[in-house]
């Protein structure tokens, strides 16, 4: 066989443009090669190749340089390829910087947006499946307890006048400031500093921010009336600052501020727990969805447009934090184990898993929680109890199954024995029979979430969802619930004494 002496530098070139696209060496007939790209093309000349095949075309090739010496060759496709890769839209992937970066960030910014559409295709699969959480909850619960025995306190005069005096020296300055600047009534240019207009102004902004120190004092009072009212609540002022900005919301009237202040506990504390699932699902609590989906209650829709119509930044005031999942994986938990039915979307399984690996941990699980936990996970009782130490005793020591456990429990007691004790676990882990309460209250408990916790629990009370609870325990927690939306007795105390000082000062 006779080794050619010379070949063919050649080029690819697109049907449409006339652009050289790949430049190739070959020392068969360039027609032959062009047979050999369609047959079998590079990664990157596939791509063009299929693109013209969708217009019904394909590449056309042409020769650059004949009759090169084979030795010549390579040296001559590289010129060839420097030269031709000015134009930036070469394919080839050896010395083609500026064609080659290009596509690199063509396929960085290809990657970027698969990825954001791959998340917000995670999303949209994850908050279909908090809806269902969410609408079979809602379903079984009817929602919140409503606000409807809720008092409203009388406003004091003194605050209604000092509301009034911050909203028309808020009126005057916007309608007498442009980019921060007064201006000069009738001209419109800019006061100087020592004018009498800018000194006007200068007071009226000291008066508004006098009136706005005032409010935000008997929000901050009236809403600590309200806190530390139930026993073990020792998390600050209880609702998270809600009501210190309330005097930035247009009031028509003293009703209505007395009315919006009076729900602020009833929303920190009963609506928690819907506005995570909300959240979750993908339910903005700020549109007219949340209010009609949450509850079919009277009283609770208007509660909740209340808040809507002022539109206070946030929901229902200001919002400590964007809400996470920890609220809304223990009501999924709740519901999981106490809503006949309730179907768990795959997704959320290991979401249901933790939780109830967590409450069981809290020795706060019901029976039912922790059957469900055990189904989910056969070896949740050592993730929660630990191992079965009796029963790994009996192997090591070469006894009889369940000697060890008699021995323990011969010699420590079976009576009036702190099933929480560190012998107490260890007996209840070799038996598998756990002390479990009728319902989860995490009475002594302390926490940011832990209201919205209690509020849940409440809630699925009122609907009877627990079985093995009796009604006196049920009617108490659902009591113990509402009474961390009223005001308590030393609280109401420091308010009226709060109220009395403002009055005098107002009068003064």
């Amino acid at each position: 066989m006779t080794t050619p002496s010379a070949g063919t530098i050649y080029g690819l070139t697109d049907p449409r443009t006339g652009e050289v696209r790949y430049v190739g060496q070959t020392t068969k007939p360039i027609e032959v090669r062009l047979a050999g790209h369609l047959a079998a093309p590079a990664p990157l000349v596939r791509g063009w190749i299929e693109e013209l095949a969708v217009e019904g075309r394909r590449p056309e090739i042409a020769p650059i340089r004949e009759h090169v010496p084979t030795g010549e060759l390579d040296l001559a496709e590289r010129e060839e390829i420097a030269l031709h890769a000015i134009s930036g839209a070469l394919l080839n992937v050896a010395s083609n910087a500026v064609g080659n970066a290009r596509r690199r960030k063509a396929s960085r910014e290809e990657a970027k947006r698969r990825e954001a559409e791959e998340k917000a295709m995670d999303l949209s699969w994850r908050q279909a499946s908090w809806r269902l959480v969410a609408d079979q909850v809602r379903a079984a619960t009817g929602g919140p307890i409503p606000p409807s025995d809720i008092p409203a306190r009388r406003i004091p005069e003194a605050v209604w006048e000092t509301y009034q005096s911050y909203r028309e020296a808020g009126d005057w300055l916007t309608r007498h400031s442009s980019g921060g600047y007064l201006l000069v009534p009738g001209v419109g240019l800019t006061a100087a500093e020592d004018s009498p207009e800018a000194q006007e102004g200068q007071e009226i902004r000291r008066l508004r921010q006098r009136c706005a120190g005032g409010l935000e004092d008997f929000m901050r009072s009236f809403s600590r009336s309200f806190s530390a009212v139930d026993d073990g609540e020792r998390y600050g002022d209880g609702i998270f600052g809600r009501g210190d900005d309330a005097y930035k919301v247009a009031f028509a009237d003293p009703s209505h501020m007395a009315r919006y202040l009076g729900l602020i506990p009833w929303a920190a504390r009963s609506l928690d727990s819907w506005v995570a699932l909300a959240d979750a699902a993908g339910i903005d609590s700020r549109d007219a969805e949340f209010a009609e989906w949450v509850s079919s209650d009277s009283d609770t829709r208007a509660a909740v447009k209340l808040f809507q119509d002022a539109g206070t930044p946030g929901y229902l005031g200001r919002r400590y934090d964007r809400w996470d999942t920890e609220i809304a994986t223990f009501v999924l938990a709740l519901g999981a184990a106490h809503i006949p039915g309730f179907v768990v979307p795959e997704l959320l399984r290991s979401d249901l898993r933790d939780r109830l690996t967590k409450v069981a941990k809290d020795r706060q699980a019901t029976s039912e929680m922790c059957n469900l936990l055990q189904a989910i996970d056969p070896k949740a009782l050592d993730t929660v109890y630990g191992r079965d130490r009796l029963a790994i005793a009996d192997v090591e020591l070469g006894l009889p199954v369940g000697l060890a456990a008699q021995v323990i429990a011969k010699v420590f007691g079976t009576d009036h024995r702190d099933p929480d004790s560190e012998i107490g676990k260890l007996l209840q882990r070799n038996a598998g029979v756990f002390r479990t309460p009728a319902v989860p209250g995490y009475a002594d408990w302390s926490g940011i979430h832990i209201p919205a916790m209690r509020s849940a629990v409440a809630c699925f009370c009122a609907a009877g969802l627990f079985d093995g609870a009796d009604d006196d325990l049920l009617e108490a927690v659902i009591e113990r619930s509402k009474r961390t939306w009223m005001p308590g007795g030393w609280g109401l105390q420091a308010l009226e004494e709060f109220e009395r000082n403002l009055q005098a000062k107002r009068a003064a």
